[in-house]
């Protein structure tokens, strides 16, 4: 009598039509970023590029890397699928600017063009605080795209932190 389950007759998960969703971010991107350091501090600038490629039929993985106004540069990777179990996007990110994983969850608009994904990572006014964040995909057409990235406040509010705009090269 053996513990060990039969597994044998498990089959791939096959794409669902939500999947085709990630298609529209496939491609090499030229990105330019505003940001906010803080209510006292200037507007921050980056440029930089982004590639993102399907991985199989069920993920696009994406590689960027950013300029900042300051000449430093950041490296980052990120990755999102549409999760058929719990039914909803599902995604990551990691940059070279932070140690933290930021894992997201996922919402698509009725009309398929804006994607919100929400995530708890460390407050950034606050350490050892944590804090949600929202990243909101924009479809403009074909060839351009937004992230308009968001913090929320002590009273819930958004607070919009940082803009990309993707033009496809």
């Amino acid at each position: 009598m053996s513990d060990v389950q039969d597994y044998s007759e498990v089959q791939p998960t096959q794409a669902h039509p939500e999947h085709a969703w990630l298609q529209n971010l496939v491609g090499t991107w030229k990105t330019e970023t505003t940001y906010m350091m803080g209510p006292d501090q200037p507007e921050g600038t980056s440029t930089g590029t982004e590639t993102v490629t399907m991985f199989g039929d069920l993920w696009a993985l994406g590689e960027g890397v950013q300029t900042m106004s300051d000449g430093s540069v950041m490296h980052s990777r990120h990755g999102l699928g549409y999760d058929v179990s719990f039914r909803e996007y599902r995604g990551f990110w990691v940059v070279t600017a932070s140690s933290h994983l930021w894992k997201t969850v996922g919402t698509l608009s009725e009309d398929g063009r804006v994607m919100t994904l929400l995530c708890e990572g460390p407050d950034m006014l606050v350490d050892g605080k944590t804090a949600m964040y929202k990243d909101v995909i924009e479809l403009i057409d074909a060839d351009h795209r937004t992230l308009t990235s968001s913090g929320q406040d002590a009273e819930g509010n958004w607070c919009e932190f940082m803009k990309v705009r993707y033009t496809r090269v």
